[in-house]
């Protein structure tokens, strides 16, 4: 992974989206950049670009994926 940057105006536990999709690819419910970045977006999560990558709390986006996992389940899916 690459150096994280640090930044008085982000999260502490700022995380590059693409970074955050490789560790989930490891569970059981693996999902797409654009999907995470759209819950996240549709969670009300910052996204802050840095160059071309978009980053966003890595605490948030654990959240998200929890919520996106337990709808899934709740669906039959």
């Amino acid at each position: 992974m690459a150096a994280h940057l640090y930044s008085p105006y982000v999260a502490a536990d700022e995380t590059k989206v693409a970074d955050a999709v490789e560790l989930f690819r490891e569970t059981q419910h693996p999902l797409s950049v654009s999907t995470l970045e759209r819950l996240c977006r549709k969670a009300g999560v910052p996204l802050v670009r840095h160059g071309r990558a978009n980053y966003a709390s890595w605490t948030e986006m654990l959240k998200v994926h929890a919520a996106w996992v337990d709808s899934r389940e709740a669906a039959g899916r």
